[in-house]
């Protein structure tokens, strides 16, 4: 018995000492205190050497690689692949291809909107000099199909994600100087208000299956490749030993998260499909974001340089969770060999795509109670800030940490200034100093993604993020393509309009109510019963018309989502009408009045 407890002690010991033993090694790591200059942890996307772009962009060297990387180049260009094969580039962040089939041309992905499918199209026949006949249209997925008008939908979400993605990709940045983006893996305003001639696809795969079609009487393979959208696939050409992917060995590290935000990208997916890619032995490789690659050991090192990324990423990241690192840690902990990484870090951040794969393994929670019930955020912010003296000795600090510069710096500026706004959302000095740190930060991120967001977040404290003449913020365009008109609504769905109604709903306004009724729509012969109970709207179809039944037109249904339905005491729809909580919409007619405005200065035009 006496051996059992020394056994057990040892043990007990042992685990002490390999405990202590890893806590030593991640404190190393997370660095030094900021005033101790570049000792702290940075992710090795972030470099204090600078470059200038030809637009005068102050930037990394890896980025202004970017556009040859990505297969983009620095002009729109007609690409001869092989025989009756072009690639279509330097129109945008994704390349088209048309593939000259026997009863016709095969086009795959169409761009981003009308007038730039147009040019592709004109060009590609002046270089061929003759007309093409399309016979097929193919899609990888949904972004580039003129779909333009297809993320437009109305959604309860739809204006949180566009605003997040003209951050992410510098939408409204100058075009030339400083702030300017690097490469083309920015946007121009152009990708949200350009004229849209995004048709539904008349024949859809049968999903999860590997499947052999002859399309436009050329043999075409079919196969599931879900990388950045779960609806994506990929296309293998037998005669010409050729394959076109989405995602797959490009440009760029892969990004299983985007800043933007968006459903969880399944690294576990990507891995499996990826076999399929594999098991080709292709001879060319079109990647709708990478380089044309030519060569059967060409392809196949860049296929397992991609897909090797983004298994080390989670497959490092569940190893990191075995150990009992959370997310964050985790980020900073994660090793990725120099030829894997390098100057692939071009468009997201590896940290972020760790974080992501520990959110959509373990979930949110670390390991850390406090983050099970923490204090407000204004209520930490505020006592932190009392800690370290009060507002004006944080100020102190991060002008100090500023003026001092350096990766750490600028970072710390960034979280004393994070607490500052948080007390005071219009404190002029954090502003201007929040500014200042965003600016180097973004200028010295190899990630597009990462350039966007700091950058933005300078712009528009300085007011320098405009659309013809306007300051911009992040905020102002949530709201503003987030707000539906009138004329959106009634062109939408009835689902889709009653969906976007669900998500209105505030539980403190309707608390202890309970209501339901069916109606039916013009234009749409389904009733859908609507019941409003426990805080929640439960939509459903039934058979028949309940007591309380409505009949509404497209405008009408559109008038009562807005709030611009005429009320009535007695209704049933004023009464779910005034549970309703619509304050971050525009006001009703504010989106039309803009758009008109647009309109009349030939705004669209451009």
């Amino acid at each position: 018995m006496q051996h059992q407890s020394i056994r057990i002690a040892c043990a007990v010991a042992a685990l002490a000492i390999g405990t202590c033993f890893l806590g030593h090694a991640e404190a190393s790591s997370a660095g030094a205190p900021a005033g101790q200059g570049e000792t702290s942890w940075n992710s090795p996307s972030l470099t204090m050497e600078t470059a200038t772009g030809p637009n005068g962009a102050v930037t990394t060297r890896a980025a202004l690689l970017a556009n040859e990387k990505w297969g983009i180049g620095d002009a729109k260009r007609i690409e001869r692949v092989t025989d009756g094969v072009v690639a279509m580039r330097g129109w945008g962040i994704a390349s088209s291809f048309a593939i000259e089939a026997p009863d016709g041309w095969i086009i795959i992905d169409t761009g981003d909107h009308t007038p730039a499918a147009m040019e592709k199209r004109a060009m590609l026949e002046e270089t061929l000099g003759r007309k093409v006949k399309v016979a097929a249209i193919l899609l990888t997925h949904w972004h580039y199909g003129n779909g333009i008008g297809a993320w437009l939908g109305i959604s309860v979400l739809s204006g949180t994600y566009q605003a997040r993605a003209a951050a992410q990709f510098g939408v409204f940045h100058p075009p030339s100087g400083p702030d300017a983006f690097p490469n083309t893996l920015g946007f121009t305003p152009e990708k949200l208000t350009a004229e849209s001639s995004y048709q539904a696809p008349t024949r859809l795969f049968e999903n999860g299956r590997v499947i052999d079609v002859a399309i436009a009487g050329e043999p075409v393979q079919v196969a599931p490749l879900r990388t950045d959208t779960g609806d994506s696939v990929g296309f293998y050409f037998p005669r010409k030993r050729m394959l076109v992917t989405n995602c797959m060995p490009y440009g760029a590290v892969f990004n299983i998260y985007t800043l933007r935000g968006g459903s969880y990208r399944n690294p576990a997916v990507f891995i499996q499909d990826a076999r399929w890619v594999e098991s080709k032995n292709a001879e060319i490789l079109l990647d709708i974001h990478g380089p044309t690659l030519k060569g059967e050991d060409v392809v196949r090192n860049a296929v397992e340089r991609g897909v090797d990324q983004v298994q080390l990423i989670h497959d490092q990241t569940l190893r990191l969770i075995a150990h009992g690192l959370d997310g964050r840690q985790a980020s900073e902990q994660v090793y990725m060999p120099g030829n894997l990484r390098g100057d692939w870090e071009n468009y997201g951040q590896v940290e972020s795509h760790v974080r992501q794969v520990y959110n959509g393994t373990i979930g949110w929670f670390g390991g850390d109670v406090y983050d099970i019930n923490p204090l407000s955020r204004n209520e930490e912010a505020a006592r932190t800030v009392q800690m370290m003296g009060g507002p004006v000795a944080v100020q102190k600090a991060a002008a100090s940490a500023n003026e001092e510069g350096g990766l750490a710096n600028w970072r710390w500026t960034l979280r004393l200034t994070s607490l500052l706004l948080e007390l005071d959302p219009a404190d002029t000095e954090a502003r201007k100093l929040r500014a200042l740190a965003a600016r180097q930060l973004g200028q010295r991120t190899s990630a597009a993604n990462v350039r966007g967001w700091y950058l933005t977040e300078a712009l528009q404290i300085e007011g320098g993020m405009q659309f013809k003449g306007q300051p911009l913020t992040v905020d102002a365009i949530r709201r503003f393509l987030g707000s539906p008109t009138a004329q959106a609504l009634a062109a939408a769905s009835t689902d889709e309009n009653l969906q976007f109604v669900r998500y209105l709903v505030d539980p403190r306004k309707a608390e202890g109510q309970r209501l339901a009724f069916t109606l039916v729509v013009e234009g749409d012969s389904r009733i859908r019963r609507l019941e409003l109970r426990n805080g929640v709207l439960v939509i459903s179809d039934v058979d028949a018309a309940a007591p309380t039944h409505f009949s509404l037109t497209r405008h009408q249904l559109a008038a009562f989502v807005l709030g611009t339905r005429s009320p009535s005491v007695a209704d049933a729809l004023s009464q779910l009408d005034r549970v309703l909580d619509r304050s971050h919409l525009m006001p009703p007619g504010a989106v039309e009045s803009v758009l008109k405005g647009m309109k009349a200065t030939g705004d669209f035009e451009h």
